[in-house]
C-alpha cells in the first residue's frame, strides 16, 4: 500500500510537471503567436502606405507583388500587372552604363557597396518616362522558386532640381567668364605700365586685383568644367599623345608654382616614347590638376612624376610626400567639392573640383584613377589609361 502510495505521488508529481512545462510553452507561443501578429501589421502598413513602390517578382521576373506605392509611381493597378512580365509591362531602361533592375535583381553579387542604388527609368501608364532608383534582394535562390524583391523610389523631382542646378550653374559661369576676362586683361594692361608708371601701393592694389581675377577665372572655368562633364557634353578630339611631351607640357603649367616652393619637382626620364590616342589638352588639364595639388598640399620633400610602358596600357604615377590622406577618407576624393580637413586648414580658398575634373576626364577616356596614401607620409596617384581608344 504504501508502495501505491509513493507510485501515486510520482505520476501526479510528473503529470504536474508536465502541465507545468506545457503550459509554458503555450504561453511563449502565444507570445511568439503576439509578436508575429504585431510584425504582420507593421509589414502590411510599410507595404500599403509607404511612397516608396515594392515590387517582387518570380524567376521568369513576372510580377507577383506590385504595392500601392508602385501603383502610384506607374499608374497600374495591382490587378493589371499580377503575372505580367515586368519590362515588358514597365519598360525599364537603364539611365547609366549598366542593366535593368529585373535582370540585375537575380544576380547573386548584389549591388556595389560603394554605390547602393540601381538607376534605371520605367514608362508609367499614361507613356510618362519616369526616374527611379532601386535597391533589391533575393527571397529565395531555389531554382524552382526563385523570388526577388525590389523597392523602387521616384526620384523625378530630385533629378529635375539637379539639372536645374547644373543649368544654373553652367548659365552663370558662362556669363561670368567674359566680364573676369576683361577685368584680367585691364589689369595686365595697367601692370604692364600701359596706361602710365605706377607707385608702389598702385602696383600693390592692381597685383591683389589681377590675383583675385585669376582664382575666379580658374574657378569659373572649373565650374564650366563639371557642368559639361555632368550634362555629358564633354568631348575628346582625340590624336595620337607622347606621354613624354604631356609632362613636360604639365611642368611649364606648373612653372610658376614650382618657383614660389622649396619642395623638389622632379620627373623620371623615360628612355622611350609611350605614345597614346587621347585629348592632349584634356589629358594635360588632368594631370596639371593632379600635380598642382600635389605641390600645394606638400611643404616639404618632393613631388614626382613618372611614366611607364605596361602593354596595353600607359601609366603615369604622381608621388608626392605631402599631408596625406586618412584611409577613410581616400574613396571620397574625386568626389565633387570634397576636401580633408587637413586640406582645408592648408588652403581653405580651395573648391574640391581639381581632382574631380581630372577623374572625369580620365574615366571618359576609359581609364582610372587609383590612389594611394598615408596620413604625414604622402600620396600616389597613378592614372592608368588604354593606348587605343576602343571602336563603338
Amino acid at each position: 500500500m504504501y508502495a501505491s502510495a509513493v507510485i501515486a505521488v510520482y505520476y501526479y508529481l510528473s503529470n504536474r510537471s508536465l502541465y507545468s512545462e506545457s503550459e509554458k510553452k503555450s504561453k511563449e507561443l502565444l507570445q511568439e503567436q503576439k509578436e508575429l501578429k504585431n510584425r504582420q501589421k507593421t509589414i502590411d502598413l510599410i507595404y500599403n502606405n509607404s511612397a516608396d513602390g515594392i515590387l517582387v517578382l518570380d524567376q521568369d521576373k513576372r510580377i507577383e507583388e506590385f504595392s500601392p506605392g508602385m501603383e502610384k509611381i506607374s499608374g497600374y493597378t495591382k490587378t493589371e500587372t499580377i503575372g505580367h512580365l515586368a519590362q515588358q509591362l514597365l519598360k525599364f531602361r537603364s539611365t547609366e552604363k549598366g542593366s535593368v533592375l529585373p535582370d540585375l535583381m537575380f544576380t547573386v553579387a548584389g549591388i556595389d557597396k560603394n554605390s547602393p542604388y540601381i538607376k534605371n527609368s520605367i514608362v508609367s501608364k499614361d507613356g510618362k518616362e519616369i526616374d527611379i532608383e532601386a535597391s533589391y534582394a533575393l527571397l529565395s535562390a531555389g531554382s524552382d522558386q526563385a523570388r526577388s524583391m525590389a523597392v523602387i523610389r521616384n526620384i523625378s523631382y530630385e533629378k529635375a532640381l539637379t539639372e536645374r542646378d547644373k543649368e544654373f550653374i553652367a548659365v552663370t559661369s558662362h556669363q561670368l567668364n567674359t566680364p573676369l576676362s576683361i577685368i584680367r586683361g585691364y589689369t595686365s594692361l595697367l601692370l604692364d605700365k600701359k596706361a602710365g608708371p605706377l607707385n608702389t601701393t598702385q602696383r600693390q592694389y592692381l597685383e591683389e586685383m589681377h590675383l583675385s581675377c585669376e582664382k575666379m577665372v580658374a574657378l569659373t572655368s572649373n565650374l564650366l568644367s563639371i557642368s559639361r562633364i555632368e550634362q555629358g557634353k564633354i568631348k575628346l578630339d582625340i590624336s595620337d599623345i607622347n606621354l613624354v611631351d604631356l609632362i613636360n607640357q604639365v611642368k611649364h603649367n606648373l612653372a610658376e608654382r614650382i618657383k614660389t616652393t622649396s619642395v623638389k619637382f622632379s620627373i623620371d626620364e623615360c628612355k622611350k616614347n609611350i605614345i597614346i590616342a587621347g585629348d592632349s589638352d584634356k589629358l594635360i588639364q588632368a594631370v596639371t590638376n593632379i600635380a598642382d595639388n600635389a605641390l600645394k598640399y606638400t611643404k616639404k620633400g618632393e613631388v614626382n612624376i613618372s611614366i611607364c610602358d605596361k602593354g596595353d596600357v600607359a601609366v603615369i604615377i604622381v608621388k608626392d610626400t605631402g599631408i596625406g590622406i586618412s584611409a577613410d577618407k581616400v574613396e571620397k576624393i574625386g568626389d565633387r567639392f570634397f576636401r580633408t580637413q587637413e586640406a582645408i586648414d592648408i588652403d581653405h580658398k580651395g573648391t574640391g573640383l581639381g581632382v574631380y575634373i581630372a577623374k572625369s576626364i580620365i574615366e571618359k577616356h576609359d581609364g582610372k584613377l587609383d590612389i594611394k596614401s598615408q596620413i604625414g607620409k604622402g600620396t600616389e596617384m597613378t592614372i592608368t589609361l588604354p593606348k587605343e581608344r576602343k571602336v563603338l
